[in-house]
C-alpha cells in the first residue's frame, strides 16, 4: 500500500513570471507558463517548460514613441538540482531555453542559471519562487554576459501513484 502512495518521479508545475529579456528596460513583461520534471535521482532531475508572455517593448519603435505590447513565446530544457528535501526544497537549474521573436530581446537563444525554492505545503503540492538569468547565446556581438532576467512564482504538483 506504501508503494502506491509514493511520490511519482513526475511533476507538474504553473508559473506566472516577470521577463526582461535584456538589461535595459527596452522590453519588460509578464507571462504564464508549464513545466515538467522527471527525477533521475532524488536531487537530480531533467526538465521542461514554455511560456507565452506579453511584453511592453520601445524595441523597433522611433524614439519617444510609446511602448506596443509584442507577445513573447519561450521554451526551454535543462537540469535541476535539489539541494536539500526537507519541506523547503532550494534548487539550482541549468537550461537552455529558446525566445520567439527574436528582434524582442535581440537574441532568441539564451542559456539560463535559477535559483530557487519550493516548499511542500502538503504531501503532493508546492509552492515556490525561481530567479533567473538569461544569457544571450546568439546576439550579434556573440556570447555576452548574462542581460535578462525572469522571476517565477511556482505551483508545484507531484501525483502519488
Amino acid at each position: 500500500m506504501a508503494a502506491l502512495l509514493s511520490p511519482s518521479p513526475l511533476s507538474l508545475r504553473f508559473e506566472a513570471s516577470y521577463l526582461q529579456p535584456a538589461p535595459t528596460d527596452v522590453a519588460k513583461g509578464i507571462g504564464a507558463g508549464l513545466g515538467a520534471s522527471y527525477r533521475l535521482t532524488d536531487q537530480i532531475a531533467v526538465i521542461a517548460s514554455a511560456s507565452e508572455n506579453v511584453v511592453w517593448t520601445r524595441a523597433g519603435q522611433p524614439a519617444g514613441a510609446p511602448r506596443v505590447s509584442r507577445s513573447v513565446f519561450t521554451v526551454g530544457g535543462g537540469a535541476l538540482a535539489v539541494l536539500d528535501a526537507t519541506p523547503v526544497a532550494p534548487f539550482l537549474e541549468a537550461t537552455l531555453v529558446g525566445l520567439a521573436p527574436q528582434e524582442i530581446a535581440g537574441y532568441s537563444l539564451a542559456g539560463s542559471i535559477a535559483v530557487g525554492a519550493d516548499w511542500a505545503f502538503v504531501r503532493a503540492w508546492a509552492v515556490g519562487i525561481a530567479v533567473r538569468s538569461l544569457t544571450p547565446l546568439d546576439s550579434p556581438g556573440g556570447i555576452t554576459a548574462a542581460s535578462g532576467i525572469a522571476i517565477a512564482t511556482r505551483l508545484v504538483w507531484t501525483p502519488a501513484f
